[in-house]
């Protein structure tokens, strides 16, 4: 038996991300053996669609509105020592190219501001799907996940374990699970 795999057709305009089915996060090593989760809680941004598919992607989230499962880490996480939160209250993606890979898959590059400091990422996105919401709205799915160094925007906190492990790792991976709403519907 054959499979006949059919585009997801996505239609154009201007998707708003929807907060409430949106999870935005990070994951990095701790002890050089575990991964340590943490997540976002106020972001909002936009994914624009043009005839060819996802043609631009912007958005931003709120710094402290980090979410870790340690209250009292989370402190740490907003001071200097991480996100200086009170000096960089948001961070912000903004895509400068888009390329289609196949079917749904896309490479999506852009600059990534935080802590004041812009680097360009790049992002793998795969669109889930797309179709009408319950309201009768256009809805678009994708998940989105790319990797960065903390160093290079400044968040250089270390300490090492006696058999050289780091504590937090330099390379932090990006994790996105998005669902958008095509705007004026």
């Amino acid at each position: 038996m054959s499979t006949i795999e059919q585009a997801v057709r996505i239609e154009t305009g201007t998707y708003g991300i929807d907060p409430v089915h949106t999870q935005v996060g990070f994951e990095v090593k701790h002890l050089g053996i575990s991964t340590f989760r943490g997540s976002f809680g106020g972001f909002e941004g936009t994914i624009t669609v043009g005839e060819e598919g996802i043609a631009a992607i912007e958005g931003s989230i709120d710094v402290s509105s980090v979410s870790v499962p340690e209250e009292q880490l989370i402190g740490h996480l907003l001071s200097p020592d991480f996100f200086d939160a009170e000096n960089h209250p948001k961070g912000t993606f903004v895509s400068t190219a888009v390329n289609k890979v196949d079917g749904e898959n896309y490479e999506v590059s852009g600059d990534l501001t935080l802590r004041g400091v812009t680097n360009q990422v790049t992002l793998e996105v795969v669109v889930e799907g797309a179709g009408i919401g319950m309201d009768g709205s256009s809805v678009l799915s994708l998940n989105a996940d790319g990797e960065l160094n903390r160093n290079d925007y400044g968040i250089s906190w270390g300490a090492t374990l006696d058999n050289g492990a780091a504590v937090v790792a330099e390379k932090v991976r990006l994790v996105l699970t998005v669902e958008a709403v095509k705007a004026g519907e």
